[in-house]
Order: structure tokens, then C-alpha cells, then sequence
């Protein structure tokens, strides 16, 4: 009888050809972005979602950016339409295009902000990375009590991310989750640390901001035997302020992310500053399972020292917005509100993307060579 993959049974993807989603979603196709970009569809577009293998991210971002300067360049710099970007996770595998992306990104923002201030985004629209556990509201509650300073100096941070999808990572035939993209030379590995892991520290880098710049990573990791991708990882992250971040992960909890019912994702972050601490921690398929905790390390009232104040309490433990009905995921929202020139949240900006992208590379190239690696 014919054994079928686990991809095969849990994915079912019924993909279905360029011509029937033209004809389904009323849409023009075109071959290339700078085909779309000359035609009428790409004058009156608002923006763009990048959904795309990682390796092609950073042209098509470039192109998409460099229009968006165009149109502000030849335009009365009043009411032009900006170009918003919405790009899948890692904004890319590759250290100097992240960087380059949000060069070009500041960039745009500084030229425009002045002449058009009075517009969302200054006037340049929305650069997002589809992180989606940044734009919920325990994200942006934990943000928020970082920036008030009620936690003081962030010197500490111990975060895990345990998924059930070793089906995945054991299956020869998912080539894109498993084998580096042959078009990046420093792609130096594949596996659980792009797929999953970017999720946990674009998390982190959204709530503590950019005071923790990464200088230094060691990291560890163990690998399928069947496909070679990495399956788990222990990591210390130093930072250039002395602060300090464990991070680790796997994909070896048992189950699958995609089953009926299915297995829930675990996730576990700690942040601990001078003045006092967050704790997020649950089962992503179950909001009963943990919550957002203030502990004051600091108070007038000695009682109150050490005592738990829940953020959100009506919320529970939500991560990822795994859906697939309704009016899309908060980040997608987040995009459509600013091409309606609407405010936004901000929930995963290029230097969230930049951060993981450094991280990651730095792990992957200190398990290759067994020392401790600086950040690129």
C-alpha cells in the first residue's frame, strides 16, 4: 500500500493555478514586479504583501521601496500615494540585505517625514513584517509597561519555543523549511531556527526596543537525522549594554500543529529588568493557559514587592494568529489601516526584522565553528 507523508496529510494546501485565482479574485498576473510596477494596477496599488521564498524578499522589497521614492519624488510631496509592504517572516536569511532594508527604510522615512508629517507613517506608508504575535495586545501591553520604565533596566531575558513539528522537519520533501536556499552563500543552515524561532525573538525585540543590540551569540543545536535541518537549539545572547538573553527551541514536542484537535505550541518568556519583570507563557491552542504578569520589583508599599498585577486579563495566552477565517491576522489589518491612511500598529518594523536576522545567522554560524560568534 502507499505510505503517505505527513506533509501530504496534515498540509493539504489544494493549491490552485494562476489562472483560476486570477478568474476567482477578479486579478490581472503579471511576470514580473517590474511589469506590475509599469502597468495601471501598479500606479493605483496601495501597497503589497511579500509572500514569497525568502532568497527573492529583498529584491522585490528594494523595488517596492524605490517606487514608493518615486512616486514622493514626483509628486507635489502632498497626498501622494505611499507604497505599504507587508513581508513574510525572516524579512531575509541574509545578514547585509536586512540591513540594507532598513538603511533603505530610515532612509525613505527621513526624507519624507518632514514634508509630509502629517500623514501615517511619514507619509512613506507601512514597512511590517508579518510577525503576528507583535500585533496582539499583550504584545503591545508588554511594550508599553517596558517604555513606562516600571521595569527599570532590561538586563535579563530566558525565553523557549517548543513547536510539535518534527513532521515537518523530518520529511525529505519539505526542501524549503529543511535545506539552505542554494541563491544565499550564507545561508549556512535551514530548520526549526528560521521557520520558528524568528517568531520568538521578533517578539522580544518588539517589547524591550532597541536598548538590547546583540553583539555576541554561542549557540548549540541538534539535527534530523532524515533531513539534516536543525531541530533544537540553546543560544546566549550577549548585548552590547550587558544585558543577557537565553533563547531556546525545538521542534521535537509531540504532535502536530495541524492535527484535530491539534497540539498546541509552547511558549515561555521571561523578562527581567531592575525595577521588576514580565512572565508570557502558555499553550498557543489554549488562551486558559497562562497570561501576561507584571511582578513589581520595586514599590512605595513593601507588601506590593513581588506581587503579580495580570496585563490583559480578559485575554489569556494568545501567540501566533493561526486562523484561517475572518478578516485576516492583526498584522494583515495593520496594513490595510495604513493603505487607507488610517492609524496603525506598529507590531514588527524593519529593525525587529534586522535583530532576528542578526540573531539567527549568528547562532547558526557559532554552531558551525563551535565558538562564540559576533553579530554581523
Amino acid at each position: 500500500r502507499k505510505i503517505r507523508r505527513a506533509s501530504e496529510i496534515y498540509l493539504n494546501p489544494k493549491l490552485e493555478t494562476l489562472s483560476s485565482l486570477a478568474k476567482k479574485y477578479r486579478a490581472n498576473i503579471y511576470p514580473s514586479v517590474d511589469e506590475l510596477l509599469k502597468s495601471q494596477d501598479g500606479h493605483e496599488m496601495d501597497g503589497a504583501i511579500i509572500c514569497t521564498p525568502h532568497s527573492t524578499h529583498f529584491n522585490i522589497a528594494v523595488q517596492l521601496i524605490q517606487e514608493g521614492k518615486r512616486r514622493f519624488d514626483e509628486s507635489s510631496q502632498a497626498g501622494h500615494r505611499p507604497m505599504n509592504i507587508l513581508i513574510e517572516k525572516p524579512i531575509t536569511t541574509n545578514v547585509g540585505q536586512a540591513r540594507e532594508l532598513h538603511r533603505l527604510i530610515l532612509e525613505r522615512s527621513e526624507a519624507e517625514k518632514c514634508a509630509s508629517a502629517g500623514l501615517i507613517g511619514g507619509g512613506v506608508g507601512c514597512f511590517q513584517i508579518n510577525h503576528s504575535a507583535n500585533f496582539r495586545p499583550q504584545a503591545k501591553a508588554a511594550r508599553e509597561i517596558v517604555e513606562s520604565g516600571k521595569l527599570g533596566e532590561i538586563q535579563h531575558v530566558s525565553a523557549s519555543f517548543s513547536s510539535p513539528l518534527s513532521w515537518i522537519f523530518d520529511d525529505p520533501a519539505m526542501v524549503p523549511w529543511n535545506e539552505p536556499d542554494p541563491k544565499d552563500s550564507e545561508m549556512l543552515g535551514n530548520g526549526f531556527a528560521w521557520g520558528q524561532q524568528s517568531h520568538l525573538v521578533s517578539w522580544i525585540y518588539h517589547v524591550v526596543g532597541k536598548d538590547l543590540e546583540p553583539d555576541r551569540v554561542f549557540c548549540g543545536m541538534t539535527h534530523s537525522e532524515k533531513t539534516g535541518a536543525d531541530v533544537s537549539h540553546s543560544s546566549t545572547v550577549l548585548c552590547k549594554n550587558g544585558a543577557v538573553l537565553s533563547l531556546s527551541g525545538t521542534s521535537l514536542l509531540p504532535g502536530n500543529a495541524h492535527s484535530d484537535p491539534p497540539v498546541g505550541k509552547r511558549v515561555e518568556i521571561k523578562i527581567y529588568g531592575s525595577k521588576g519583570s514580565l512572565v508570557y507563557a502558555g499553550d498557543d491552542q489554549d488562551s486558559s493557559s497562562g497570561k501576561l504578569e507584571w511582578l513589581r520589583g520595586e514599590d512605595e508599599d513593601e507588601n506590593k514587592i513581588g506581587a503579580a498585577e495580570v496585563l490583559c486579563p480578559n485575554l489569556g495566552f494568545e501567540f501566533e494568529e493561526l486562523e484561517q477565517d475572518g478578516d485576516g491576522t492583526r498584522s494583515l489589518q495593520a496594513m490595510i489601516r495604513s493603505c487607507l491612511g488610517e492609524e496603525y500598529y506598529a507590531g514588527a518594523d524593519s529593525l525587529v526584522g534586522l535583530r532576528s536576522v542578526q540573531i539567527i545567522d549568528a547562532m547558526y554560524r557559532s554552531h558551525a565553528s563551535g565558538n562564540c560568534e559576533y553579530v554581523r
